[in-house]
């Protein structure tokens, strides 16, 4: 049974709430249950003691009566000072402390509540609006443990250091999410982390609108994701905003701010702090930047380059057995590159995805058109078709478990697993019912068994497998056919539903299919034939592959004086004409409701005249063909292949 990633759905969000709720009440409760942290006149204070800035209700347990106090300054008895019975500032800090001990049932409560509220928020959210790759159950329990560890570290900051609360580097979980998924998802972040760290100084306002403020800003000023050093500029700007926002706060609540007065204080000055906190996120993001991708799910970019090495060993291996499924590996990765450029999606992902996809037949290449020779027999001409399809659909799990046991990260090893989603290998089904189907089998057992494309980079490889492989079959190699043989295959995948789950819009399909038609133009160009190649052909009477029938290329060859200074390249093979009886596999368009697609991607591909076909026998076998015409369509687009039995 191939084991893919696990969705996470609303369970799984109710009890990952439940528990980080919990883990955070904690925190933020465990020093008062410690006994011996408990400050007392006249000893060493086991650990810091803080009073919050600004107003506060302060509620007497023993009168039941609640009073407005407002505090002037921030006031912090550092670990170890010794509290004095004369000194207002400890007097404070002591009675602070102790109406907090031991926490009341009601505030724990409430405590849990607003915790809980707040996760179930972002889980939501990333179920509906996330990135896709969000959506999974081990990036969310990745997420929130990354959310649970800084603020335990804050926490510790807080308490065994005397440092300003404005010094909590925050702003670094942010970074990470904007670094591996999107900035929405950061800010959506900073506000939940924002909210759960400044609830252990009673819900600081002023503390708590720095956190948002340079959460945001280092998520907005974070440019360039492609490079670590960029992190710490990014946290160095947020740091600026957050002094300014400072700084307005306290005027509008003081009247005024003694800026001289508060640097005078260096390690205890709050714009040190502001500023100091943004930078040090900044630091500690881009330090952690590798372990944070992976407790993330996220491969990192260097990560990605390093599989990208075409002297990877599986990179090697696939070479040596399957050369044919290589060189369509690499087509492959040159067009997903290109289209998930275009449309802003993880471009050198879907590249090293498109290299490792097809990974699992190099274990059995010879069941594959690619790797066959062209005098070759295909071992399918002896198998039942149920065997056949057993031995195409093996690659996807020989291809995952190859990927897995050599470490390469999920996210690449997903493109083995997907890229064929749950299709039905349609040439052996069909092979199947017009021998009577003698097993009595379903439909289920020639469907592969993958999962459908998870995120738009996934998708992309699913759709230029089927591309690239019918572009091959396109003579002459025009814009107007490749667009027609594009919108067919997406047509198909949008009717199997195997792009229901990715996240790709119709304006990003209509972008997909415009790049495709253009890439492949510029891939299948014409090159202008040499004179020796046109003697060698009227000698053998055999038509040249290499002419050119573009008028430009025709002026350039009859213009005096062209000659082209080029070594002669190789000697092409005689191309053999199609037979006219050869069969051509009949593609219709998909029926579509309206208003799912595009008015670009509705409308029918052009009628033409022109024979696009290619040499006769059956589709690709690992590849479900588009859908027959209806009766009364018009003319078919030929995309046969060379003929053979195998799958390719």
């Amino acid at each position: 049974m191939l084991r893919t990633r696990v969705r996470a759905g609303p369970i799984a969000g109710l009890v990952m709430s439940v528990l980080f709720a919990l883990v955070l009440t904690s925190v933020q409760v465990a020093d008062h249950y410690v006994r011996s942290w408990a400050p007392q006149m006249g000893r060493a204070a086991a650990v810091s003691v803080r009073v919050p800035y600004g107003p506060r209700v302060v509620r007497d347990r023993d009168t039941g009566r609640s009073e407005l106090h407002y505090e002037h300054q921030r006031i912090v008895v550092p670990r170890g000072t010794v509290l004095q019975p004369g000194s207002d500032s400890h007097w404070t800090a002591f009675s602070y402390d102790k109406r907090h001990r031991p926490p009341e049932t009601p505030r724990l409560v409430a405590v849990f509540a607003i915790f809980f509220t707040l996760t179930m928020g972002l889980t939501a959210y990333l179920r509906r609006f996330g990135h896709q790759r969000l959506r999974l159950l081990r990036v969310q329990a990745g997420l929130l443990a990354a959310m649970g560890l800084l603020a335990a570290l804050s926490k510790a900051l807080l308490l065994f250091t005397a440092l300003s609360e404005f010094w909590l580097p925050i702003a670094a979980v942010p970074l990470w999410i904007a670094t591996s998924f999107d900035r929405r998802t950061a800010f959506v972040v900073t506000v939940v982390l924002a909210f759960a760290v400044a609830s252990f100084l009673d819900f600081d306002l002023i503390f708590l609108c720095v956190l948002l403020a340079r959460g945001m800003a280092a998520t907005l000023l974070y440019l360039d994701r492609k490079r670590s050093r960029q992190m710490i500029l990014a946290g160095a700007l947020a740091g600026i905003s957050a002094v300014a926002l400072y700084v307005a706060i306290m005027v509008t609540f003081e009247g005024t701010f003694d800026w001289r007065a508060d640097l005078s204080q260096q390690m205890g000055s709050q714009l040190i702090a502001c500023f100091g906190g943004g930078l040090s996120a900044g630091l500690l993001s881009a330090l952690l930047r590798a372990p944070a991708s992976r407790l993330l799910g996220h491969v990192p970019r260097e990560r990605l380059l390093d599989l990208s090495d075409l002297e990877q060993p599986l990179l090697m291996q696939l070479a040596h057995e399957a050369p044919g499924t290589f060189e369509h590996s690499r087509a492959m990765a040159n067009l997903a590159e290109q289209a998930a450029s275009a449309i802003g999606a993880d471009a050198l992902l879907t590249r090293v995805g498109a290299y490792y996809h097809d990974i699992g037949k190099s274990t059995q290449p010879k069941y594959f058109v690619e790797n066959l020779s062209p005098d070759e027999r295909s071992p399918h001409d002896e198998l039942d078709p149920d065997v056949s399809a057993d031995a195409i659909m093996a690659h996807v799990v020989l291809g995952t478990k190859i990927l897995r046991e050599g470490g390469v990260p999920e996210p690449v090893t997903e493109f083995a697993y997907t890229h064929h989603g749950t299709q039905l290998v349609e040439y052996f089904w069909t092979k199947c019912q017009q021998a009577g189907n003698p097993k009595g089998l379903d439909a289920s057992a020639f469907r592969y068994p993958g999962m459908r494309p998870q995120t738009r980079e996934t998708a992309i490889v699913m759709l230029v497998d089927s591309i690239e492989a019918a572009s091959r079959t396109i003579d002459p190699p025009e814009r107007e056919a490749f667009e027609t043989m594009i919108q067919r295959i997406v047509f198909t995948k949008l009717k199997d539903g195997q792009l229901d789950d990715c996240g790709l819009g119709m304006n990003e399909l209509n972008v997909i299919v415009n790049r495709m038609a253009d890439a492949l133009v510029n891939m299948h160009h014409h090159r202008i034939k040499y004179q020796w190649q046109a003697k060698r052909a009227q000698e053998f009477g055999v038509p040249s592959t290499a002419v050119s029938d573009d008028p430009r290329h025709t002026a350039e060859r009859e213009r005096p004086g062209s000659q082209s200074t080029e070594p002669p390249a190789a000697e092409l093979p005689p191309v053999e004409p199609v037979p006219a009886s050869a069969p051509a596999l009949e593609v219709g368009v998909a029926s579509v409701a309206p208003g799912d697609v595009s008015a670009s991607l509705l409308q029918p591909p052009p009628a033409t005249t022109r024979s696009v076909s290619g040499p006769p026998g059956p589709a690709r076998a690992d590849e479900s063909p588009p859908p027959r015409a209806e009766s009364g369509a018009r003319p078919a687009l030929s995309l046969g292949e060379k003929k053979t039995s195998s799958a390719s």
